[in-house]
Order: C-alpha cells, then structure tokens, then sequence
C-alpha cells in the first residue's frame, strides 16, 4: 500500500503540475509539510462506515509516504478498509495541497481516540530513494463515538434454529451416482475376470492340457513368421527381430539361458560350451545378419533371408530334446494343433509391434 500510495501521490503531481520543467533553478530551503486530520463523523453505529480525511501541505519537490498499519487497524478498534481517493486540492507558489481519504469501520462499542497521524516525507525523489526521510504528526486528536442497537430482552422472544425441510428423495438427485458406480462396476468386474484368467494360464489350471516342448514352440513360430512374408513386403527388421527372438526364445527353453537379456556375442559365448563348433557356425551368421538388419538397416538379397530361415529350422531340429526310452516321439508336425497352447507359441501372433518398438528404442 505504501508503494502503491506514493505512485499515486507523484502521478497526481505530475498530472497537476505538468508545467514544472526539469530544467527549473535549484530548490530553496523547504519547511516541513503540515498535515491536518478530521473524521467526516464522529457519532456512528456499530458496523457502519466513515471516513478519515488527511489534508496535506507540501512543497512541490517533497516526496510523500504514507504510513502502513498491521492488520489493517489504525487502532485496536478502528479498521481500515481502504483509500477512498487521493485528490488535489489546489497550489499557492510551491506549496501543493492534497487530501487523502480513508475508508474506515468499527465493530467495537465506546469511545476511541485517534490522533498523531503520522506522515513520513523527503526533500526529493532521490532522498526518498536513499531512505532519507523525516515524519511529520498531525496535530488533532480525534475522538469516535460508536453506537449499538438496544435489544430489549423482556419483549424481544427467542426462538430455536429451524429444522431442515424435509423432502422426497427424488432419482434425478442420484442417477449420475448410479450411473458411475455402474460403470465403476463393470470396469471392476472385468478386471477381476481377466485377472482370474491369467491367474488360471499361468499356474497351470486350464485343463488337461499338455506342456509344449520348446523345440515345438519355436517351429510353430518360425511357420507363422514365414508364412506372414514380412521380408517380401520390404519389413525386414521386423522379420529378423522376430526370427532372432524365437531362436532366443528357444534357447532359453531348451537349455534355460537367459538368451532374451543377453546380447549376441553374450548367447554365443554361453553357447560354446553347449553346442559344437558347427551349430555355434549357424548361430553366429544368423544372429551377425540380424543384427545388422535392425541395427545397420541392412536389406539382404531374397536368398538370404531364406538362408536365415532355414538356418534357425535347422539349429532347432539338431539341437532339440530328445525323447527318452518308452516315449513316443513329440514330433512338430504332429503337435501343432493338439498340445495347447503357451506364451512362447503366442511369439509372432503379436503382430510383431512390441518387437519392432523394442529394436527401434535399441537402434
């Protein structure tokens, strides 16, 4: 408020005295600024508004601040509620007249004194600047009487607070409650349904049905992929990142490596000493071909894509899990469509989208 009063005082000084020229001679000795204050009443009622009139007498050149006071009181019973206006009243050589208006309030009953309005001024904007300034105290001593209602106790009756009406409760008032706890429902019925179902997948309660050996697995996906013909439709980074994981995929089965967290090189070396130099060939040239796809963006010819095919068909039929004495021979083409279902023989039935987003984020 201090700030914002000073402002106003120095725009209004301006507005009124525009013909004063920054040019103008040195200023004389100035005498301080007188201030005079009244109360344009002083008789109210509780809860009623006034004002505070403060009349400034100031050379031309002086700076004004006005005072802030805590918690918007200018005593302990007499509330500020704000500047009504500032206004010049008119000049007499150097000396400039102005009033400050005060809106003011009460809630206390009694009598309040106010006086000593105190008034902080400098000889220049630049001693204003400075911090160098000096106070000036109105003279009057103002007294406020404050008035209250006479209630008569003996005539004036005393009734309780009424109850709440009370009224039908009506469906308009709580459909959009029923309609959210209805769709809240359903969402949470579902949740709980596909929960359950996955639940029921992985431990092994869907029935009778029998585990899908991984060399099973990784041949059912190889057909899908082949059959998808990624690489003639120009996706060759999808195909080799599929044909790589279901080779990983099938490591992982068949000697539990954990192939699909390793890198190329990585599996290669774990692979050494679990299959000869001859398989360890074919996984070499199949894994550098597809690295080199997904990372260099290589385009191979047709023969070898089909090449990278029949390399990983063939890596999976020599290195797969053969039966013990007494078993019958799980062979791929015969359990393609009898043995169920498992996460690996769902590989390429996910349209290849999470694949392609995880190569895209490696390369």
């Amino acid at each position: 408020m201090r700030q914002y009063c000073r402002i106003f005082l120095q725009i209004a000084g301006c507005a009124v005295f525009g013909s004063w020229s920054a040019s103008a001679q040195p200023v004389p000795a100035q005498r301080p600024p007188e201030v005079h204050t009244r109360l344009t009443a002083d008789t109210v009622l509780i809860g009623d508004q006034f004002f505070l009139e403060v009349d400034i007498d100031k050379d031309v050149a002086q700076e004004i601040q006005l005072p802030q006071f805590e918690q918007n009181r200018l005593t302990q019973q007499i509330e500020l509620l704000g500047i009504e206006g500032v206004d010049t009243l008119g000049r007499e050589g150097r000396r400039v007249k102005m009033r400050i208006t005060y809106r003011l309030t009460s809630f206390d009953e009694g009598r309040h004194a106010l006086g000593g309005f105190p008034i902080v001024w400098s000889a220049s904007a630049g001693d204003a600047q400075a911090g160098r300034g000096d106070t000036v105290v109105a003279p009057e001593l103002l007294q406020l009487a404050v008035g209250t209602f006479e209630i008569d106790t003996l005539k004036q009756q005393i009734f309780d607070i009424k109850r709440p009406i009370n009224t039908p409760l009506i469906f308009d008032e709580i459909k959009a409650y029923v309609y959210w706890g209805a769709a809240a429902a359903a969402v949470l019925a579902a949740l709980i349904y596909l929960l359950l179902r996955y639940w029921h997948r992985r431990s092994g309660h869907g029935g009778q049905a029998k585990q899908v050996p991984p060399h099973v697995a990784a041949i059912r996906a190889l057909e899908r992929l082949h059959s998808r013909k990624l690489w003639q439709n120009g996706k060759h980074k999808e195909y080799y990142s599929q044909l790589a994981d279901i080779v990983r995929v099938y490591i992982d089965g068949r000697y539990g490596i954990g192939a699909m967290e390793m890198t190329s090189d990585q599996i290669l070396e774990a692979m050494h000493g679990v299959n000869d130099d001859r398989l360890c060939g074919k996984l070499r040239e199949l894994f550098s071909l597809a690295d080199l796809v997904k990372f260099a963006k290589l385009a191979p010819a047709p023969e070898d894509n089909e090449q990278a095919y029949f390399d990983a068909y063939f890596y999976i039929e020599e290195t797969k899990e053969i039966p013990e004495p007494g078993q019958e021979p799980l062979a791929p083409g015969a359990t393609a469509t009898g043995t169920g279902s498992m996460p690996a023989d769902e590989l390429t039935g996910r349209d290849g989208a999470e694949n392609e987003q995880g190569e895209d984020s490696e390369s």
